[in-house]
């Protein structure tokens, strides 16, 4: 409905943007070039922020530039599991096959890393999204899957997708080991209030009009109640334009903005 009150082409929701057309803070642009950097280097890579801004927004963007004749993208979303489910989530998402035991379980995920880098010169990157749901004893597994040919070979690039709280749990000693692993931490920040009127205005551009109908002052409210948390953001922003619509505003002042907030 707001789509056609406002002349909008297509939804805010940015996870229908492809990555060429996604807002790009320096942050986030700091992160991305330290990816691109760290694609050929393998290891392991933490991305750490708070909930909202932007962290798997940022990998999405850098998986769908990769050349996939180079590079092979594997997403591990369950973070929550035994390390039996571990082993088998990583091996099916590499091969296919899921052996009955842990050492063979080890053994096909280990090989398929080195055939796909060496034999077939395609990198593999293996993605853990809410990393800072792992149990301690997958982070021990990650750290010996991660170990090939004694630490001469790296022909895999982990990136782990984390709260910030997991680094306090990192740097506890038994975790000492694991956390001299981690090659590079892109820590991503919030928005500003500077940034946060630009991302509107941004979305608003990308989903098909020339004209935001976010006052100043709405965006200034809008970065006040979402501490520039790009998907708090999008949920005001959203909320605002269904009731502006359903009003027939055609600007959206912080009125807007403070009636709708008490709704979500």
């Amino acid at each position: 409905m707001y789509r056609t009150f406002y002349q909008l082409k297509r939804e805010i929701n940015i996870k229908n943007f492809p990555a060429e057309e996604l807002f790009q803070a320096e942050s986030f642009k700091e992160g991305f070039s330290r990816l691109e950097f760290m694609k050929n280097k393998g290891g392991i890579v933490l991305i750490t922020g708070n909930s909202g801004v932007g962290k798997t927004t940022l990998v999405r963007s850098f998986v769908e530039k990769l050349n996939s004749s180079f590079f092979k993208p594997v997403y591990a979303a369950l973070s929550t599991v035994s390390v039996i489910e571990f082993y088998r989530q990583i091996s099916f998402l590499l091969s296919g096959v899921i052996p009955c035991r842990k050492d063979s379980l080890f053994r096909n995920i280990q090989e398929s890393i080195s055939d796909s880098a060496l034999n077939q010169k395609v990198f593999p990157i293996i993605i853990f999204d809410e990393a800072h749901f792992f149990t301690t004893a997958n982070f021990h597994e990650l750290q010996l899957l991660s170990n090939f040919n004694y630490d001469s070979l790296e022909p895999v690039l982990f990136i782990l997708i984390s709260q910030p709280y997991l680094i306090d749990r990192l740097n506890r000693p038994a975790f000492e080991s694991f956390y001299q692993r981690i090659k590079l931490h892109i820590k991503l920040e919030p928005l500003s209030s500077s940034d946060t009127k630009l991302f509107i205005d941004h979305i608003i551009k990308k989903a098909g009009s020339s004209e935001n109908p976010f006052n100043n002052q709405a965006c200034e409210i809008i970065f006040n109640l979402s501490n520039g948390a790009q998907r708090v953001i999008l949920k005001l922003m959203e909320q605002a334009l269904i009731y502006g619509a359903a009003q027939k505003l055609f600007k959206l002042d912080e009125e807007v903005i403070f009636k709708i907030s008490k709704e979500i």
